[in-house]
């Protein structure tokens, strides 16, 4: 086994998961994330909730991570996850794999991108998920 290599951190506020990438991911880091992510993300079950994530400091994972991140994806989307942002700079290298991976939207959540947490924001509000930009840019610059 290797050593893990990435970082995150994640927070829940209210009914919002937020979180913050960084770094090249290895396969040690997409697991030890999830399982994280689950810790803490268990209490939201059975009501709707939301994630925010800030990768404009996320670099790219190698291939290893990706059937952990379609496990991990279909698991928040089982137990409640309505609406995801992701936040990041236009970035082809970003795009190609992230939205490749993520889900995309169907009729039980949507998934938006944007390039900056206030739009990110606005559009949770407007879903009934109240976060605002500060606390995801808090999270992001711990």
């Amino acid at each position: 086994m290797f050593s893990i290599h990435g970082e995150w951190r994640i927070e829940v506020c209210g009914n919002v998961v937020v979180q913050w990438f960084s770094g090249t991911w290895n396969e040690e880091a997409i697991i030890a994330y999830v399982k994280e992510f689950r810790a803490k993300a268990s209490p939201l079950k059975g009501s709707p909730w939301a994630i925010v994530s800030s990768f404009e400091d996320w670099e790219f994972g190698v291939p290893a991570i990706d059937k952990h991140i379609e496990e991990h994806c279909q698991w928040f989307k089982d137990n409640g996850c309505s609406k995801d942002c992701h936040i990041y700079t236009v970035s082809a290298a970003k795009e190609m794999q992230l939205e490749r991976l993520i889900p995309h939207t169907d009729e039980s959540y949507e998934r938006q991108v944007f390039t900056n947490t206030e739009d990110a924001s606005v559009w949770l509000a407007s879903h009934g998920f109240f976060v605002d930009s500060l606390s995801i840019n808090q999270i992001a610059n711990t």
